[in-house]
């Protein structure tokens, strides 16, 4: 049990960390190297990143009932080591967009595979913490991420450096390759006969107001994290400054994920996951200081609970429906919340270019983030749902 949940977080790591987020620590040196500094054309890769995602994430809702977890984890890990080998050498935009879409439908297949493998691993009482430590991998991948950044700008004397770090991205994602490949050996779970649709996520109580919430959070999410170094740069951070606060968020999340996580077996899913936004609110207010203390302040609120809620709201669906059923449910209700992550981006680059300035997107963001909070609170709570 303890080997499949380690080997999941390794994933996780890929997944999220790898194909997701180092982007997101890398967005400016890209973008001013050869993406003309255009913060549009920045947002649209990631854009590009979020759409393959949800194309992989398609792709398995409709073969999850009869496909393995396992197998499509495997194959999600040889798309994302091919991306990032494409992003290592990339020389242009549409060699970089192709990475990303490698990458981002590499993602999908990993994400929709690796919850349903952990949690069938403990028992129901136990499914919140798991979900947390896969989180927390998550932050922790952030937080190594963020000091690779920084040791190897530094030894190469390059502030601007980012090719490197796709390299060492591969090797790693090479090596959980070949982890899973000799020592993962998950029980096999019963087929199904699923495809796109809502009926498995119509299973679980409130699920209208949990949707709705969760394409906000996409919002905040897509809008928080991608440009938070443009705009502290312009607010006179330094680059080195930046990548520790990214780092600092993954350190928080480590904490945070696994934390928050064991309260929701406790206490319920719903008190945990609308705190968790109505503190996201906070912390993008804080970012529109552009200064110290309040940044680093921020990068901790958002790191504790940011990563934090989709596990939350994904623990939610795995408390009502089991096995690939529940692989089926979080394809759909992910295929719906990434409407948000398609838009996002592109939005957050348009305001960040416009005369208003980030100074708007993190004000919008705070909105969006106490509006899913509400919603949250219209979910039933475990004692009221069936």
């Amino acid at each position: 049990m303890k080997r499949i949940i380690i080997l999941s977080g390794l994933c996780v790591m890929v997944s999220h960390t790898l194909a997701r987020t180092t982007y997101q620590v890398l967005l400016t040196a890209i973008r001013d190297d050869l993406l003309s500094q255009s913060n549009q054309r920045a947002g649209l890769l990631a854009t590009v990143t979020f759409v393959a995602y949800m194309l992989g994430v398609a792709v398995m809702t409709q073969f999850s009932g009869k496909i393995e977890p396992l197998v499509t984890l495997v194959l999600g890990l040889w798309v994302c080591l091919g991306g990032l080998m494409v992003l290592t050498v990339a020389e242009d935009f549409a060699q970089l967009a192709a990475g990303v879409a490698l990458l981002g439908s590499g993602s999908g297949g990993i994400w929709m595979s690796v919850p349903a493998i952990a949690t069938g691993a403990v028992d129901a009482s136990r499914r919140g913490m798991v979900m947390g430590f896969l989180s927390s991998s998550i932050g922790f991948g952030l937080v190594l991420i963020g000091q690779c950044v920084r040791l190897v700008r530094g030894f190469l004397g390059d502030d601007g450096a980012w090719r490197p770090l796709w390299a060492i991205g591969a090797g790693f994602t090479a090596a959980v390759l070949v982890l899973v490949l000799v020592f993962m050996r998950p029980g096999a779970t019963e087929q199904s006969n699923t495809k796109i649709s809502l009926a498995n996520l119509r299973q679980v109580d409130g699920w209208v107001p949990l949707t709705l919430a969760y394409i906000l959070f996409g919002l905040v999410i897509s809008g928080y994290a991608p440009f938070l170094g443009a705009k502290l740069t312009e607010d006179g951070f330094s680059e080195g400054h930046v990548a520790t606060l990214y780092s600092l968020i993954g350190l928080s999340a480590i904490i945070g994920a696994v934390s928050l996580g064991r309260l929701s077996d406790r206490i319920g899913r719903r008190p945990v996951m609308a705190s968790a936004m109505a503190m996201i609110g906070i912390a993008s207010l804080l970012v529109l200081t552009g200064r110290e203390p309040y940044a680093t302040i921020s990068a901790v609120i958002n790191g504790s609970f940011s990563f934090a809620f989709p596990v939350l709201v994904t623990a939610t669906l795995r408390d009502q429906v089991s096995d690939r059923a529940f692989s089926n449910a979080l394809g759909a209700l992910t295929l719906i919340y990434g409407v948000s992550l398609f838009v996002g981006p592109l939005i957050g680059g348009a305001i960040g270019d416009s005369s208003a300035g980030f100074d708007l997107l993190y004000l919008l963001v705070a909105v969006l983030a106490l509006g899913s909070a509400g919603l949250v609170l219209l979910v039933p709570s475990r004692a009221q749902a069936r």
